[in-house]
């Protein structure tokens, strides 16, 4: 698992190619048992429907079908480039398209608490190149299930706004983010 991610866009992997909108681009990444795996970043050509202008960004191998999956588990020789790599083509797409963010989801709790961490932990570092902002976008119903919706409902589990990281961001959250929001510093 990767625990010290380090990110540094002068160390990322080769895109091998690339949409011309930079919606999609891959690349493969090196495995801890001398492997190499296809990695796919996507991003959505359509707005995220609860937050104009922000648009899903997601990675991971390709599955049987070729279609990305996100929610693979996968050991990667080096996730500091893996992550800078990733992030270098958020910097490119937002480059073209300055008046937009992405947004990354942790599909689950513990990707999310990872990518925080991996957010707060490079802060001085990412917060060169991105403004960065965090939210709880939504329930997870698979947390409690249908008793979620039952009285009395955890408002405080859910907000609506998103937080801006700041270096003074709280290590142990209140409030555990799911979704986190990328946009280009302005010059």
């Amino acid at each position: 698992m990767a625990i010290a991610v380090k990110i540094n866009f002068d160390n990322v992997y080769d895109i091998n190619s690339a949409s011309g909108e930079l919606t999609s681009a891959r690349f493969v990444a090196e495995q801890a048992d001398g492997s190499t795996v296809p990695l796919i970043v996507k991003i959505s050509t359509d707005a995220h429907e609860l937050m104009p202008n922000v648009y899903n960004l997601a990675f991971g191998p390709p599955d049987q079908d070729g279609e990305l999956d996100d929610k693979a588990q996968l050991i990667h020789k080096d996730y500091s480039k893996v992550f800078s790599t990733i992030l270098s083509h958020a910097r490119a797409y937002l480059a073209l398209h300055p008046d937009r963010y992405l947004g990354i989801d942790g599909s689950n709790n513990s990707r999310a608490f990872m990518y925080y961490r991996f957010i707060l932990n490079n802060f001085d570092y990412l917060d060169n190149y991105f403004d960065m902002g965090a939210l709880k976008y939504y329930v997870r119903i698979t947390r409690f299930g249908k008793y979620q919706y039952e009285n009395p409902f955890d408002f405080n589990d859910v907000k609506s706004d998103w937080e801006r990281i700041t270096r003074d961001s709280p290590r142990k959250m209140e409030c555990m983010y799911n979704y986190f929001i990328f946009k280009n510093k302005s010059a």
